[in-house]
């Protein structure tokens, strides 16, 4: 398609005239007129009536300038669009986020930021920690927030940034021996039946439930049940099957259900256990919206 072609015709179907036409297109009439026959020529109708003083458009040249104008229009978005994309501020960008976190100050965060990149558009994936990082792996999520892995072996390829420290908890059913303790430490919980989250892409011995059981309490924990949804842990625990450790982002919205209890758990020497939580993203950054996000939100990963 030969775009100067239809601008050429888009202007003499709007001066009605190749002389002024010609002049708001800075060429010569003789070329303008060449033109607008090589159109005619290619599509094979007449575009224009002509006579020595003034243009009118044929039928069908009444409805090639309203597609003419359409197609222009369109080109002239789509150039726009681009020029912006490339400069790292339209796009899509796939924000992942831990199971039980969708309700943290996230949206809030996020919110912000499309109303300052409205031409970014913000697509969401949910799963557990070990999923995450397979999908950014396999470039489906372009950053996660997620819980960094406690045993230190972020994968080689992945950059992370601390955000907070994620206080745990103990989650219990009433009327569990454990209920009315201000607090706990892992090795009180080495005779307990635990539900844990299932883990993906790694062995179930190295999910963090397990080594923090192993290195704070010195024990190997007696696991009866794997869930993939902090829900259904929540809701297993709530039944008297087991129970379960979660962060606080979990308790932080559930801790008024009448069918459980949550005690903080402690290290030895008083201070809250925790996890690291923070953000996740290829090394290799492949979507260059990723370092616009980051840049938004102040983080230094240069």
């Amino acid at each position: 398609m030969n775009t100067q072609q239809l601008d050429y015709f888009i202007a003499v179907a709007r001066e009605k005239n190749f002389t002024k036409a010609a002049k708001q297109c800075f060429i010569s009439q003789t070329a303008i007129s060449l033109q607008i026959k090589a159109l005619e020529k290619n599509l094979g109708v007449q575009l224009l009536e002509r006579d020595k003083h003034h243009v009118e458009l044929t039928p069908a040249g009444k409805i090639y300038l309203k597609e003419a104008e359409e197609i222009i229009s369109k080109l002239s978005e789509a150039r726009r669009l681009a020029n912006i994309a490339s400069s790292g501020i339209a796009g899509t960008l796939t924000v992942g986020f831990i199971r039980g976190y969708e309700q943290s100050n996230i949206s809030t965060v996020l919110r912000n930021f499309h109303e300052n990149n409205p031409n970014i558009a913000i697509h969401f994936l949910r799963s557990n920690m070990s999923t995450l990082y397979e999908q950014l792996e396999n470039q489906e999520c372009d950053i996660a927030y997620s819980l960094l892995p406690y045993y230190g072996k972020t994968p080689e390829d992945m950059n992370t940034f601390f955000l907070e420290k994620m206080p745990l908890y103990l989650t219990i059913y009433p009327g569990h021996p454990l209920e009315n303790r201000q607090n706990c430490e892992y090795r009180d919980l080495s005779g307990e039946e635990f539900i844990i989250m299932q883990p993906e892409g790694r062995p179930q011995e190295e999910t963090e439930e397990v080594l923090l059981c192993h290195d704070r309490g010195g024990f190997i924990p007696n696991i009866i049940r794997w869930e993939r949804e902090i829900q259904t842990i929540l809701m297993s625990v709530s039944i008297g099957l087991g129970v379960a450790t979660v962060p606080q982002y979990a308790v932080q919205y559930y801790k008024d259900a009448p069918n459980l209890r949550f005690v903080p758990l402690v290290k030895s020497d008083g201070t809250p256990e925790t996890l690291d939580f923070g953000i996740c993203w290829k090394k290799e950054v492949e979507n260059p919206l990723v370092t616009t996000y980051l840049d938004w939100i102040g983080v230094d990963f240069r």
